[in-house]
């Protein structure tokens, strides 16, 4: 009897150790992690900043949509971005680094449903984010997000909205940006970046 209750107590012992040493869960393969976030390309009245912008007249303008951001960024601002006085670092969803120009957009109230996007250079991107999304969203500030090739934005009906965004660059460019009206009329303006010049 007590040869069984001293082997009924080792196999309870190895029990309690082995139960302590579980091996983890397998890691998911490639095909079954998640896909990185994609920062939305389709934003409204509701999703502007909250309060009421002021017009700033001598903000460049194309269909509706305004920035004094498109002035360009500041003459400090060089490449490469070796400091912070020398500009905004970013960086690509692939780890490059990218310039930065915060440039908040604002648009007239009734313009309707307009198209936003880069047209040139090529490698050159363009930030426009929800209000609550630009606070709170830790992907879009360290760069892990998707970005949208273009962006639809509802203006709102009776009020100036402003949507926060950046523009990106890889390096000194002339960003050229396109926006498109409900009835199909586009307008350009060109933004110097990183002390390039735009003719």
């Amino acid at each position: 009897m007590a040869s069984f209750q001293a082997r009924l107590v080792l196999a309870t012992i190895m029990l309690l150790a082995m139960s302590g040493c579980t091996s983890p869960p397998p890691r998911p393969k490639e095909s079954e992690r998640p896909s990185t976030a994609s920062l939305r390309s389709e934003l409204r009245c509701e999703d502007a900043w909250e309060g009421n912008p002021t017009a700033a007249p001598g903000a460049p303008t194309a269909e509706g949509i305004s920035s004094l951001a498109w002035l360009g960024s500041p003459p400090n601002y060089s490449w490469p971005i070796d400091n912070e006085t020398k500009g905004q670092a970013y960086r690509a969803l692939d780890g490059s680094p990218l310039g930065a120009w915060k440039a908040p957009i604002t648009v007239a109230a009734g313009s309707g449903e307009l198209d936003i996007s880069v047209i040139s250079p090529a490698d050159a991107q363009i930030v426009v984010a929800a209000g609550t999304e630009w606070e709170s969203n830790q992907a879009l500030r360290q760069g892990q997000l998707k970005l949208p090739g273009s962006y639809t934005i509802h203006a709102c009906d009776s009020r100036l909205s402003q949507f926060p965004g950046m523009i990106l660059v890889r390096k000194p460019s002339c960003v050229v940006i396109k926006v498109t009206n409900p009835a199909g009329k586009s307008s350009t303006v060109s933004v110097p970046m990183y002390g390039a010049k735009c003719m």
